[in-house]
């Protein structure tokens, strides 16, 4: 039976495709589970997120802080900011580059029990919807970790989502205002992007953003002719 949960591997590649140029490196797993500030709301254990940044500062030294850009803490453990927040999919703290982010509301099944996560099969179509919430929230967040703020002009990746309904329409690409802001920082080139994103969605069965990508692409190429 396949496990509930997205290999980090799998995200990571289309954050090194999203982000071209950039060096993308998956740190090695940690047990923070003793050392984190938690709170218990309607039975489920919440870290702060202020515990997260604390040690991704605080271990900077031991990285190569000269190359370390942004730092980010990917966890299976609901997070919350404080008592005026319930919960939160992620946070980013841009001023010092760092962020964390929870899958931990992402799995269809949710708040199912562990023991019903750890005996019910990952069915296809929950693998897809997983992936395509996981993608969402890391790219929708390193992108705030690069400045982009939400955005208020189209539907796009940048678009802020408080719950499950919102998260889910929001798509997997950026409008053009927020693509342009994205190309001032990296001045990547778009067409490249769009082919390797394209690539990747059909690897993983992401049918709806293939199509979405090859339709711009095809609106590229007719302009350079």
């Amino acid at each position: 039976m396949q496990i509930r949960v997205i290999p980090p591997d799998v995200i990571i590649e289309f954050v090194r495709i999203f982000f071209p140029g950039c060096e993308v490196e998956l740190l090695s797993t940690i047990d923070f589970s003793k050392s984190m500030k938690y709170r218990e709301n309607d039975g489920i254990r919440q870290y702060r997120t202020g515990s997260f940044y604390k040690y991704l500062s605080q271990t900077r030294h031991k990285r190569d802080a000269k190359r370390e850009l942004l730092c980010v803490a990917v966890t299976m453990a609901d997070i919350c900011i404080g008592k005026i927040w319930d919960w939160v999919y992620g946070q980013a703290r841009i001023i010092d580059g760092v962020g964390v982010y929870s899958f931990a509301r992402l799995d269809p099944l949710f708040p199912a029990s562990p023991h019903i996560l750890l005996s019910t099969p990952l069915t296809n179509e929950h693998r897809i919807i997983m992936l395509r919430r996981c993608v969402k929230v890391l790219l929708h967040e390193l992108n705030h970790l690069f400045g982009l703020k939400h955005c208020i002009y189209y539907i796009c990746l940048m678009n802020g989502a408080n719950n499950e309904i919102e998260m889910d329409r929001q798509p997997l690409y950026l409008c053009p205002v927020c693509l342009r802001k994205l190309y001032s920082t990296l001045q990547f080139n778009v067409r490249d992007v769009y082919e390797n994103f394209i690539a990747l969605c059909e690897k993983y069965g992401l049918e709806e953003e293939r199509i979405w990508y090859q339709k711009r692409l095809d609106c590229i190429q007719d302009t350079n002719k």
